[in-house]
C-alpha cells in the first residue's frame, strides 16, 4: 500500500478487488484510480472476482468539493457549539444547526455562513436527517450531533473523499465513529456511521437511522481515515438505549449499552 502501480493477481496469497482497494488505500491516505473500463466498472459492481489494477496515489493531490455540515442540536445545546462554529467555519462551506425547536431563538450564534433551522424532533431522527439534507447548498454533506467534533486530519479530507466518491458514482461514506465514554473509549468500535452523504440522499429509521441508497451498500463505502468523535457520560450512556427502544421498540441496539460502558482494548 504505496505510492505507484498496485496490480494484483489470481495466484497471489491475497487477492484484493478494486472496492476494497479503495477502503484499503484510504486507510494509508491514498487514492485508487483503477486502470481499465473493467476495474471501474469493479468499484460500481463488487465484489467479483477481478484482482485490482490501480494507481495509488497521495489523497491530498485531488481537489476537495465544497462540503455542508449539518448539526443536529437542542436549544440548550447553543451556547456550548458556539465556541466551534468558527472553527468549522473555516472548514465548511454551509453550515446548518437542525434545532430540536418550534421556534429558533431571537439571538442565535451564528457566523457568515451558518443558519439555524428550528424543526421539532418529535422522535424522528431520520425526518430531522431529512431536514437538514434538503436545507444542504452543497453537492455533499456532513451530519452530526451535537455531543459529535471532527479533529483537523477529517476535516482537511472529507473534500478529497467526497470528490473521489464521485468519480466512481458513490452516494454515502461510513466514517469511523470513536466513542468516548467519559474521555475513555469505548469497546463499541469501530462504530461506523455513514453520515458523509450527497445531497440527493434521504434517511430512513426513527432510531440509529441510516441513509436509504437504491442499490445498498454497493452504492456506498467506508473511509477509514475519516473519524468522528463522540463525546458521551456514563449516566447517559445506561438511559439513551432504553429511550430509543421506547421510540421505536426492539430496535433501541439496548445491547450497545454493556459495549459503551467497556474500555477498548484492540
Amino acid at each position: 500500500m504505496v505510492e505507484g502501480r498496485f496490480v494484483c493477481q489470481k495466484g497471489d496469497p491475497i487477492i484484493v478487488e478494486s472496492y476494497a482497494l479503495r477502503t484499503l488505500a484510504l486507510s494509508r491516505s491514498l487514492a485508487h484510480s483503477p486502470l481499465g473500463e473493467t476495474q471501474r466498472d469493479a468499484l460500481c459492481r463488487p465484489y467479483r472476482s477481478l484482482p485490482a489494477i490501480a494507481e495509488l496515489f497521495p489523497l491530498a493531490r485531488i481537489e476537495p468539493l465544497p462540503v455542508s455540515l449539518v448539526i443536529l442540536c437542542r436549544p440548550v445545546d447553543l451556547q456550548d457549539l458556539a465556541p466551534r462554529l468558527p472553527a468549522l467555519e473555516r472548514s465548511f462551506d454551509d453550515i446548518v444547526l437542525m434545532l430540536d425547536a418550534t421556534i429558533a431563538p431571537e439571538t442565535p450564534p451564528l457566523g457568515g455562513n451558518v443558519r439555524l433551522i428550528a424543526r421539532p424532533l418529535e422522535g424522528d431522527f431520520a425526518a430531522q436527517r431529512n431536514g437538514g439534507q434538503a436545507a444542504m447548498t452543497c453537492g455533499w454533506g456532513l451530519q452530526l450531533d451535537a455531543d459529535e467534533s471532527l479533529d483537523e486530519s477529517t476535516m482537511d479530507d472529507l473534500g478529497r473523499v467526497c470528490a473521489l466518491a464521485e468519480t466512481a458514482g458513490a452516494l454515502s461514506i461510513g466514517l469511523l465513529r470513536r466513542n468516548l465514554v467519559d474521555g475513555v473509549l469505548a469497546d463499541l468500535h469501530p462504530d461506523v456511521q455513514y453520515r458523509l452523504n450527497h445531497r440527493s440522499v434521504r434517511f430512513e429509521g426513527k432510531v440509529h437511522e441510516r441513509p436509504a441508497l437504491p442499490r445498498g451498500w454497493r452504492d456506498g463505502f467506508i473511509a477509514p481515515n475519516l473519524a468522528i468523535d463522540h463525546h458521551l457520560t456514563r449516566a447517559h450512556v445506561e438511559t439513551r438505549s432504553a429511550r430509543y427502544d421506547a421510540l421505536l421498540p426492539g430496535k433501541g441496539r439496548v445491547f450497545e449499552r454493556d459495549a459503551l460502558l467497556t474500555p477498548y482494548r484492540p
